[in-house]
Formats: structure tokens, sequence, C-alpha cells
């Protein structure tokens, strides 16, 4: 990837000429949306969430090992605004990105990933009459998604396809339940845990296909943003945090609900 060899290179650069000497503060606007348990918003404020955990580690990471100081401001909007507000450069950093070329045009993606792998799931109300056991049972089906979602190449691509987009994963399993249509595609581990935490599980029940594969999540930053500047120092901070398994830790806490 073209991007990651670029970041070595000014990796290396930064080390050899030790730009690090002089502490810095910066401000940074940080875009997040309702996405548990990666992102958990109460009243349009960030409360918690992996995702928070995360920022934390990163933001201390920075300060300890960089000079280089964070000072953030959240800002809530749903995920098609939050990268609206990336290109216009409102917001410098947003978590949870799948990466696609198309968004390369305007953010960084910060390696290495956090998430290497964002499983796709299908979600059918518990008394369905169908299955869904592989991708050819869809053909039938119309789907809900997540507006400005991105789930894997071939459904995204796949034109026949019935698809209704809804405003966010809670919604898409109201209008599931609700008979809107047949079925929801969702990141697993976010659905799982709305499904659980809104008290679903009596009127909705996980497909037996889902889309499991290489699927990373990123951390990103807006390229008008004055952040875009520290991608060395970004890097090398989310390296350390991810080797030293802060985030396994993280979605094992969410996981088993403690």
């Amino acid at each position: 990837m073209g991007r990651l060899i670029l970041i070595k290179a000014l990796i290396g650069l930064w080390l050899v000429t030790g730009q690090a000497a002089k502490a810095v503060d910066l401000n940074v606007t940080v875009g997040f949306s309702y996405f548990p348990p990666w992102q958990i918003a109460n009243n349009a404020t960030f409360v918690g969430g992996i995702d928070y955990q995360v920022l934390a580690a990163l933001q201390n990471e920075l300060a300890q090992s960089y000079d280089l100081h964070l000072n953030f401001n959240y800002y809530y909007c749903p995920l098609k605004r939050c990268l609206l507000m990336m290109q216009n450069g409102q917001i410098d950093l947003k978590t949870g990105l799948l990466y696609r070329p198309e968004r390369e045009g305007y953010i960084h993606f910060i390696e290495p990933t956090y998430q290497e792998y964002v499983n796709k799931a299908f979600y059918i109300r518990t008394n369905a009459a169908y299955e869904i056991t592989d991708y050819e049972d869809l053909s039938n089906l119309t789907v809900g998604l997540s507006r400005a979602s991105v789930n894997f190449p071939r459904f995204d691509r796949d034109p026949d396809l019935a698809k209704v987009e809804v405003s966010g994963t809670y919604k898409g399993l109201q209008m599931l339940v609700a008979g809107r249509f047949d079925a929801f595609i969702g990141t697993e581990l976010v659905t799982d845990y709305v499904v659980r935490n809104r008290k679903l599980s009596s009127y909705i029940r996980k497909a037996s296909y889902k889309y499991k594969n290489k699927n990373p999540g990123f951390f990103g930053v807006s390229k008008t943003s004055e952040l875009a500047h520290y991608l060395p120092q970004l890097s090398m901070a989310m390296r350390t945090i991810v080797e030293n398994g802060l985030v396994d830790h993280a979605i094992e806490q969410y996981l088993s609900g403690s």
C-alpha cells in the first residue's frame, strides 16, 4: 500500500531530524457517531466505548513519547455527515473508518489498523420463514443497511439487490422488527451489542451467512487538518497501542459485558 511506504519514509525522516524536541499542543476535533460498542453516545455526548479508550491511550502515548499534546473536542455526527465534514476540514480525526480508494482523496488512514477483522452479518426476524445461508439467498429479499456504511465489495456493488438505507443500526433493527424489510446487514460486533443491550433478542436472530474476511478499520485524519503534519508520530503511537493489546482487551471487556 503506497501510503504505508510513505509513512515509513516519514517516520525515518522524523527520527533523523528529531522533530519531537519541541512540545506541540493541538486542538483536535474528533467526529463520533452512535456505533456501540466502539462509540457510545448519550444525548450527542461521547461517553465511552472501545474507540473512546483507544483515543485516550493515543492521547497519552503521544504526550509521553513524542511531546505531542492533543486537546480533544468531540463532535457528534452520523457517518455520512462526518465524512463530509472531514472533506471540508471541519473535523480533524475520525475513528472506525474502513479504507476505500475514494476516501483516500481526503483522509490519511493511520497505519497500523486497530481492527483487523470487521465482520458483516445479516439479521432476520426470529419468526422468519426463510434463512440466509449464502449470498444467493439475498436475491429475493429486501435488505436494510446504515446510510453511508461500507459493507463488502460484492454486496456494495450489487445493482440487483433491493436495499433500503436507514439512519443507523438501532433504527434499522427497529424497522426490521416492524417488517419494513426482510433482513438487516450490520457490523457483527456492533449489531450484536445493540441487540443485546436494547433487548431485541426475542425478536431478531442472526442468519448463518456472514462476511468474514480481513476488512480492517482505521483511525483517519483529514488531509486539511494540521494534525496531518504528525502522521509519523500517530503511526508509531498507534502501533504501540495495538502491540500492547489494549484494543483486544477493550473488545473482550465489552463482549463480556464487564
